[in-house]
């Protein structure tokens, strides 16, 4: 089963660098979704005897290949990249031979920013892709299963897959191989409990000092890990609102997982009555709300500028979404849609924004309000789409 991503890779070739990059985790479907082009040859460097031929002879390796080549976990085969770097330059100052047309593949980012930070900076260009949103599973998309299986494409074109199963092997071969062995982590079992309790507080205040005290490592390195997380986009922080014309506002920013379904599955959830009768039902679907906003502006190849806003009274608005042109958004996430305070009212109005709308979001709208309407979560990417 093909499951349509809402990134249109050809477009994003035509205003891109000779050198492309897709970046993302493991089985996200970024080779999939490239050579679902029909126009590029693919090529699996985690293929050892293929990996072994371009470390030993790049420039041989890649004349044996067409110009318009997908070159699967790059990293993989470092001595690629300088090679790259010269066929560029090269194909530059003669002006007569084509440029590469080369899209590059890797799911350890810290490995990808390092070579191609070092070889072909200036003549890459990156996109990303995460994990499916509720936008682009359409009528397969239910809050309980997505709260279970989050968004990886396996699971729903796999049903009979565990989910359990599967997101435990992710943690393994993506965090802990990927990730902790790769950046040369040595106090393993610390790190992973780093991980296991900023999903337990996702959406909540973060204060690095109080995850280090449980973990038994200092506050400077869990900043060091969260922001190694947030490289190869596990989690990413969402930042407060800050202003110097009000200085009532909370400072600390929250943290959210790319994808709910790891989070649920490092929490250690397995059925979904649990979830939805725990109290942090309420910031998983959050995470789930702030995720979907996020891959609207990523899958289009721009950078999100998200925000929430609380004051030192604790009225707060779980989403600022800034549009462009000093134009911004406010959004109240609730599962059982509320209409904004006057306190919330209040606070968004303090800020000095220009705030074209404000909604609820739900996850799935029975009712409307006054003064702002209730959207599901299905509908966010097309009506953000309407106001971008």
């Amino acid at each position: 089963m093909w499951i349509k991503r809402d990134l249109n890779v050809n477009s994003a070739a035509e205003r891109a660098l000779p050198i492309k990059v897709l970046r993302g985790p493991r089985q996200v479907g970024k080779t999939s979704l490239l050579a679902r082009m029909g126009t590029h040859k693919v090529v699996y460097l985690d293929d050892a005897a293929t990996r072994l031929r371009a470390q030993e002879d790049p420039r041989f390796f890649l004349d044996q290949l067409p110009a318009r080549i997908i070159l699967d976990e790059a990293p993989l085969a470092p001595a690629l990249f300088p090679e790259l770097k010269r066929r560029v330059d090269e194909a530059r100052i003669s002006k007569q031979r084509e440029l590469p047309d080369v899209w590059l593949t890797g799911s350890n980012q810290t490995l990808i920013h390092r070579e191609v930070g070092e070889s072909l900076a200036g003549r890459a260009s990156y996109f990303d892709l995460n994990t499916l949103s509720a936008h682009e599973l359409g009528d397969l998309w239910s809050l309980n299963s997505y709260l279970l299986r989050g968004g990886w494409p396996e699971l729903y074109a796999s049903p009979q897959l565990d989910p359990s199963r599967y997101l435990n092997d992710i943690v393994t071969t993506y965090i802990e191989r990927d990730i902790v062995i790769a950046a040369g982590i040595e106090r393993r079992l610390a790190f992973l409990k780093v991980l296991h309790l900023v999903a337990s507080r996702v959406g909540q205040l973060f204060v690095a000092s109080d995850i280090a005290k449980v973990a038994g490592v200092d506050a400077t390195t869990v900043q060091s890990w969260l922001s190694l997380l947030a490289t190869n986009a596990v989690v990413f922080p969402l930042p407060a609102y800050f202003s110097n014309l009000n200085k009532r506002l909370t400072k600390a920013p929250k943290y959210f997982f790319y994808d709910v379904g790891l989070a649920v599955r490092l929490q250690g959830w397995q059925e979904i009555d649990p979830i939805i009768n725990s109290p942090l039902f309420g910031h998983l679907f959050e995470n789930i709300v702030v995720g979907e906003v996020a891959r609207f502006f990523v899958n289009r190849g721009m950078q999100p500028s998200l925000y929430f806003a609380r004051s030192k009274e604790k009225v707060e608005i779980d989403l600022l979404v800034e549009l462009g042109n000093q134009r911004y958004l406010a959004l109240e996430v609730k599962s059982m849609p509320e209409p904004w305070t006057q306190k919330q009212r209040d606070l968004v109005n303090s800020l000095g924004l220009a705030i074209v709308d404000r909604w609820v979001v739900s996850a799935s709208p029975a009712m409307s309000f006054k003064d702002e309407p209730v959207i599901a979560i299905t509908e966010l990417w097309d009506r953000l789409a309407a106001l971008v």
